[in-house]
């Protein structure tokens, strides 16, 4: 199973989830879509999951695909799934900024997970996924100081 993770910013990501309905042949799909506004008859899609629903999918789902958040982000390593991180960008006016590619691309440098670039294929990107082994998460190690880095900077602006 695959749960598809679309965060809960006002900004639309159906760019995401048009891109990941052409996996929905090969896969059972489940998608928290947020403000996203996606209708399919190929995948399951819900506005909001409760956080209890969301950890129980988390659970039983062999691989994520997530919006850049660092939530989501960090709850998928924290679980130890395969993740591929879809980041939301501004110049598709998915968010104000490209912080999520940032934060993204620096979790996949750390062999955390794996990035989705604008252009990418995504079959490709999940067929590479597939064999693609995440470091494993360690509370002491470098995704806890990365997460109160990008935060202190966040907050200094």
């Amino acid at each position: 199973m695959m749960l598809v993770l679309c965060g809960t910013q006002k900004q639309e990501f159906v760019r995401m989830i048009r891109a990941i309905e052409e996996l929905a042949n090969e896969y059972e799909i489940i998608v928290q879509a947020g403000h996203s506004k996606y209708q399919s008859n190929k995948m399951k899609i819900f506005d909001f999951i409760t956080s209890e629903e969301l950890t129980k999918l988390y659970d039983q789902a062999d691989y994520i695909v997530t919006h850049g958040g660092a939530g989501s982000m960090f709850q998928a390593v924290k679980a130890g799934k395969k993740t591929l991180v879809f980041p939301r960008l501004a110049k598709y006016g998915e968010h104000v900024d490209d912080h999520q590619l940032q934060l993204a691309s620096k979790f996949a440098e750390l062999g955390y997970l794996q990035v989705f670039n604008d252009g990418d294929d995504i079959k490709t990107s999940i067929t590479k996924l597939q064999a693609f082994v995440p470091k494993r998460y360690d509370l002491n190690g470098e995704i806890s100081i990365l997460v109160a880095k990008k935060l202190n900077d966040f907050l200094a602006i």
